[in-house]
């Protein structure tokens, strides 16, 4: 869809079309680089909550890179998907996230992520499955020129990024978690009822 074969080089940002979401730059870093990359394409997906989406039409426009920054308004299901696994990329800017479903929904599809340090998704980097970047045009257009030419190291850190979230994000994992902070509660109660029964 959209133009995107199988030669492009895709960067994928799926959020809320928002300034706290750093949409507008991404879409600024990107413009900074695509000269230079002139396979990469830039596939904005989701809401756009702020009005946003029209000024930043235009200046790919001004840049002549219409055709290479797509908005395809929100995406789910299948389609949402298939983004995400094409994605050779995902990036987020964003001053503030909580817990990033985007992100993990990336990782999962074996997508690397650039992400800000406001991402609060640290381990990625530790992992090898992602970079962390401050939350700007200029850092992230210097990230984006780092990583955007060699699509093997983007592949290795992707399959880190799957093998992190089969490591601590599914279900089972999650479960295994929950029943050791239970344990361990459990264990402090009954030692503080012992030491209070010993001073009895």
């Amino acid at each position: 869809a959209w133009g995107i074969r199988r030669e492009h080089v895709v960067v994928l940002f799926m959020a809320r079309i928002h300034p706290v979401k750093g949409a507008d730059k991404l879409v600024d870093a990107f413009l900074k680089i695509a000269r230079i990359y002139p396979s990469a394409m830039l596939v904005m997906a989701g809401p756009d909550e702020f009005g946003l989406v029209e000024s930043l039409k235009s200046r790919a426009a001004a840049s002549g890179l219409t055709e290479r920054v797509i908005f395809p308004g929100m995406v789910s299901g299948e389609l949402k998907q298939q983004l995400l696994s094409r994605a050779d990329l995902f990036c987020l800017p964003s001053d503030a996230e909580g817990f990033s479903m985007a992100i993990l929904e990336a990782l999962a599809a074996s997508t690397p992520v650039l992400i800000s340090p406001g991402c609060h998704f640290d381990e990625v980097a530790g992992a090898g499955a992602g970079v962390i970047a401050e939350a700007t045009a200029d850092a992230f257009a210097s990230a984006l020129a780092g990583l955007l030419g060699d699509r093997s190291r983007l592949r290795v850190m992707g399959q880190a990024g799957r093998e992190l979230v089969k490591q601590r994000y599914t279900w089972p994992r999650i479960a295994e978690e929950v029943e050791a902070a239970y344990e361990e509660g459990i264990q402090r109660g009954l030692s503080r009822e012992q030491g209070g029964l010993a001073l009895r």
